[in-house]
């Protein structure tokens, strides 16, 4: 297991020097932990050497009363994990499952009958590489006390099993293993050597039946476990009324999984022209790109850049089908239960069948290859597909 787990770390080292496509601050981001892990490497070998007998022989955990789940991470990432919660619930239907999450994340949870508690913590690391400066809820001496403050009651909590759901860096156990109970991590993430139970990370596999992997300590069966991700904070639906639609999300805070304008126009002309409104969503500072790709017949085309996640969800609920990049917005699609058509960029992130040079991509793709999703491969912002044969497929299984 210990030769495994740095034979991964190998992988993740190198991949971080392959990123031609990346743009400058995603550049710099695979810079600094490439070097942080060059730092990191020789303590985590010292650790295992030092701390391998723990997990030697140690029976599983039994009957659970509390379980917490640990996800402070993006949107997408956090939606992600909620598949496991009804798959624990199966095994121990009385067991109590906390969260803890990034408060940013907050509103994906809310009303989620599965979960018990939510918690809040900022990772001060995390929050600093590109893309996710915006998420950071004060400053940094007001984080600290409200994670030292958070920290006080989980300790109080007295879990059974604390589970570390972050493979990658930065995805430290240091502050889990003060929380108490038995701890479950991967064994890339950072002292895994600190975990009482390791769950494999496989690199070639797709990224949900990793986390499987976390729940066998628990002796939960997870061989015939299907992934659902579990979302219940509804709204209201802003296009009651209007028509049958699709939704369109072409924009992600990472710009290497941005499409060019010209082929999200020509994309969204074919859409209209098959009968369907189409329901264009993004974030406030996306309205220029957004303009961008609007097509001549603007009438059957409605914008939104405002919305609150549970009017986002009604939103997708409603759609025919979904069309997007492999980002959060089709995360949403997959817990609606909508259809979806999703852009992959196999050559920079990592998804099974798809991706070529697997053993240099470090970044993944996490959404599962299920008969709900459709894949289109874009090796470039400039890459260009057969758009009507996108929309074929999509109009034969509507």
């Amino acid at each position: 297991m210990i030769f495994k787990k740095h034979f991964r770390l190998l992988r993740k080292f190198l991949g971080n020097l392959a990123r031609p496509r990346f743009g400058w601050r995603k550049k710099l981001t695979k810079l600094i932990k490439f070097c942080y892990l060059l730092v990191e490497w020789p303590f985590e070998l010292l650790g295992d050497l030092l701390f391998f007998w723990k997990r030697l022989g140690k029976a599983g955990i039994s009957n659970p009363r509390r379980i917490l789940i640990i996800k402070i991470d993006q949107f997408g990432d956090v939606l992600f994990s909620t598949f496991l919660l009804p798959i624990i619930k199966k095994k121990y239907p009385d067991v109590e499952i906390d969260y803890l999450i990034n408060p940013k994340t907050k509103s994906l949870l809310e009303k989620n009958p599965y979960i018990s508690n939510i918690y809040f913590w900022e990772d001060i690391f995390l929050l600093s590489l590109a893309g996710r400066e915006k998420s950071r809820t004060g400053g940094l001496g007001e984080i600290r006390k409200k994670n030292r403050e958070t920290m006080k009651i989980l300790r109080s909590r007295h879990y059974d099993a604390v589970i570390n759901t972050r493979a990658n860096l930065p995805s430290s156990n240091i502050p889990w293993r003060r929380i108490g109970g038995a701890l479950i991590a991967f064994d890339t993430s950072e002292q895994s050597f600190l975990a009482d139970y390791w769950a494999e990370y496989d690199l070639d596999d797709e990224e949900w039946k990793d986390y499987l992997n976390l729940l066998r300590p628990l002796g939960i069966d997870v061989d015939s476990a299907v992934f659902h991700e579990e979302f219940y904070n509804f709204g209201n639906n802003p296009m009651v009324g209007k028509g049958k639609y699709v939704v369109l999300s072409p924009i992600s805070f990472d710009k290497e999984r941005q499409w060019g304008s010209d082929n999200w126009r020509r994309l969204i002309e074919f859409i209209i022209k098959q009968g369907y409104l189409v329901a264009i969503t993004g974030m406030k500072d996306q309205e220029t790109y957004i303009q961008d790709i609007m097509p001549k017949d603007r009438e059957n085309v409605f914008v939104f850049t405002t919305l609150t996640l549970p009017y986002f969800g009604a939103l997708m609920k409603g759609a025919k089908f979904f069309v997007g990049i492999e980002s959060f917005p089709a995360h949403l699609a997959l817990a609606c239960g909508t259809k979806a058509f999703v852009f992959v960029f196999s050559s920079t992130y990592y998804i099974k069948g798809f991706s070529e040079n697997r053993f240099m991509i470090e970044a993944r793709n996490m959404l599962p290859v299920l008969e709900q999703m459709e894949f289109f491969n874009i090796r470039s912002a400039t890459s260009t597909v057969d758009i009507e044969k996108v929309i074929g497929k999509l109009v034969s299984q509507r």
